[in-house]
């Protein structure tokens, strides 16, 4: 029994040392090929590959490029379709087709920044005041009695700048968590933890606001509400611009 372990033990250990030689060997290789001389590169391109260069060089020669362009462009591009290349990636499926590299080629794209956390908190923020603004204003106007007639109501304006902005943390928070590789997101059990814990302390922060005076946390009226609403709605839009937000704050 002992020797069956240490024979399955032993070819495991041989497996393993198989395989790192062969990651080694692989990245060796390809550190040949990101510093070899382009000329060979070119040598080294298969038929299909070659063709794909060759075309891709007189459509953008072509299109406005000069020679001198179109070969520094073409050269950057030779370790990685020689790399792929040893994978079995022919160029046009690693690019597509050659016009489609020609234009990522003529037009490239900038890469885009990562909004800072404080930033997705107040665009989201501020869109859920002009949520809870448009709702607070509906509930007062369709109200029998009318809101500023409860003392202790939630629908106060401190209230609704808090609500906001906790909601505004939390989807934001939600929302980077999902954006994120899987492998590096949170369990679906820890994020809907804190997702209820953060709902939880909302309730409770509700709860709490009706036991603040009316002087301190003011109502407004339907049209006050709306009003607040409409300048809400138009701050963020404002901020979206200066920030160059693109993304959503719902999925």
């Amino acid at each position: 029994m002992s020797e069956d372990l240490r024979d399955k033990n032993k070819q495991a250990a041989e497996k393993q040392k198989a395989a790192s030689a062969k990651n080694t060997k692989k990245e060796e290789i390809t550190s040949e090929i990101y510093s070899a001389n382009v000329d060979d590169l070119r040598k080294k391109l298969s038929n299909k590959n070659a063709e794909y260069i060759f075309k891709l060089n007189k459509y953008l020669m072509d299109n406005g490029f000069a020679e001198a362009e179109a070969k520094e462009a073409i050269d950057g591009m030779l370790p990685e379709v020689v790399d792929n290349q040893i994978k079995g990636i022919p160029a046009n499926q690693l690019y597509g087709p050659v016009t489609q590299k020609a234009q990522d080629i003529a037009h490239p794209k900038k890469p885009v920044k990562p909004t800072p956390f404080w930033a997705s908190w107040l665009d989201t923020s501020l869109l859920f005041f002009a949520l809870f603004g448009a709702l607070y204003g509906i509930v007062a106007l369709t109200s029998k009695t009318g809101a500023k007639s409860n003392p202790n109501n939630q629908t106060g304006i401190i209230t609704l700048i808090i609500l906001s902005a906790m909601w505004g943390g939390l989807l934001s928070w939600f929302n980077n968590q999902m954006k994120k590789p899987k492998d590096q997101r949170p369990g679906w059990g820890m994020t809907i933890g804190y997702l209820v814990v953060g709902l939880v302390l909302m309730f409770v922060f509700l709860s709490a606001m009706t036991l603040i005076p009316a002087s301190i946390n003011p109502t407004l009226n339907a049209v006050g509400y709306f009003i607040a609403a409409i300048i809400a709605f138009g701050l963020r839009f404002g901020f979206r611009q200066m920030t160059g937000i693109k993304e959503r704050a719902f999925f």
